[in-house]
């Protein structure tokens, strides 16, 4: 075998393209990373000096972090860099959102404990014997849930429950923005083509069902 043969037959092995598109995917997707963090870095680190005490308070970091993914569109930033800062400030969001829910959703407990606690000291307080244990548990769960159902009807748990729901789909939705852009940059089927695909899919299945039954009714009636 010749070299120029050798040279065709390495150039068109299929392992050998696969290992070099694995490698210009890696290529680009090292070259995003550094593209966005070259960008969001000196942000964060003009907001973190700004407030040196951190964003605790509120949603600050995510509010700044729209403002500036929703700013004019310039020239040296990568519309996926603007797609990524959405989803990291929806993240943020989402996990205060997730704090400040928790904080609503542990609020009956102490309660609870205190009303399980009264109960059971004044049962053994007038010399009668304390419960056995599955009284004792049928008492704290009966404390429990009503203490839970109050504050689940509460519009504190609701507003909170609310909030956390809008920004776990805020979230979910920037995160699709996210692999919609990565897909194209990558020459990828974005998640509406492959939603494309299955309507045009349901839509022939059920022309197919549509003539077959046709069909059928047209044997039907040929044999009578």
């Amino acid at each position: 075998m010749s070299e120029n043969d050798k040279s065709a037959s390495a150039d068109s092995d299929p392992g050998l393209e696969w290992a070099k598109l694995w490698q210009t995917m890696a290529e680009s997707s090292n070259r995003m990373v550094e593209a966005w963090s070259g960008s969001m870095a000196p942000f964060m680190l003009a907001r973190l000096s700004e407030k040196p005490g951190g964003f605790g308070d509120g949603n600050e970091l995510s509010a700044a972090i729209e403002r500036m993914a929703q700013g004019p569109r310039l020239a040296d930033v990568w519309d996926i860099d603007r797609k990524m800062a959405l989803a990291f400030g929806a993240w943020i969001e989402m996990r205060q959102r997730l704090a400040s829910y928790n904080a609503v959703a542990a609020a009956p407990w102490p309660e609870a404990s205190k009303r399980f606690y009264e109960t059971m000291s004044a049962t053994g307080s007038d010399g009668s014997p304390h419960p056995e244990w599955r009284e004792a548990f049928a008492k704290w769960s009966e404390i429990s849930n009503e203490e839970l159902i109050r504050n689940q009807r509460t519009d504190g748990f609701l507003q909170a429950q609310k909030e956390l729901l809008q920004a776990g789909l805020k979230l979910r939705s920037r995160q699709d923005d996210v692999a919609e852009a990565a897909s194209a940059m990558l020459g990828l089927p974005t998640r509406k083509d492959f939603d494309d695909v299955t309507q045009q899919l349901t839509e022939l299945r059920r022309e197919v069902r549509t003539l077959a039954r046709q069909i059928r009714d047209q044997k039907s009636e040929a044999a009578r």
